[in-house]
């Protein structure tokens, strides 16, 4: 990646596409790491390719491409902005609630850890020093299903409710 983010940067100082460059250039610190991957892939988009398939690009598409993000780059900086207002306003929302409103969050995270370090870790030792069959009365799926839930909980209900959309969309071509 950071192959292609200097390619881009290269390209960004040639054209005088300060913003693109600036961030490309990591003045921004480690937080703009991830606006950089973002303009990375603005500009992929841009060209309609892969972001690994930049440096196979001529160069004469590439310079377009940067000068459109470069174009772009007030409203993508401002659509950042907006992203890590909201996940401030999220945090400052928990945070005014306490601990536990949202401990359940990170009560299953450490439970389901703890679970699936005993399956995948405890349990086998045991089992091969042992001579036990432990594993085999621990079903997989039930933890993977768990696991599943609680993604789909905290992520969301958009998560939820796409779970559910395929689900049901699974069982529509089954069924055919």
């Amino acid at each position: 990646m950071s192959m292609i983010v200097s390619l881009i940067a290269g390209v960004a100082t040639k054209l005088g596409a300060d913003l693109v460059g600036r961030v490309l250039g990591q003045r921004l610190g480690e937080a703009g790491g991830q606006l950089a991957q973002v303009i990375v892939g603005e500009v992929a988009g841009a060209l309609g390719v892969e972001v690994d398939k930049l440096p196979m690009v001529p160069e004469e598409r590439l310079e377009r491409a940067v000068a459109d993000v470069e174009a772009r780059m007030p409203e993508i900086l401002a659509l950042w902005s907006r992203g890590l207002d909201g996940q401030f306003a999220l945090l400052a929302a928990e945070q005014a609630q306490g601990v536990w409103p949202s401990a359940w969050r990170w009560g299953w995270m450490y439970l389901l850890g703890f679970l699936w370090t005993v399956r995948l870790l405890v349990v086998p030792v045991v089992d091969a020093i042992t001579g036990a069959d432990i594993a085999a009365g621990m079903d997989m799926g039930v933890l993977m299903t768990l696991t599943s839930w609680f993604l789909a909980l905290y992520m969301g209900g958009h998560t939820l409710k796409e779970l559910g959309s395929r689900g049901v969309e699974a069982i529509r071509l089954m069924r055919r």
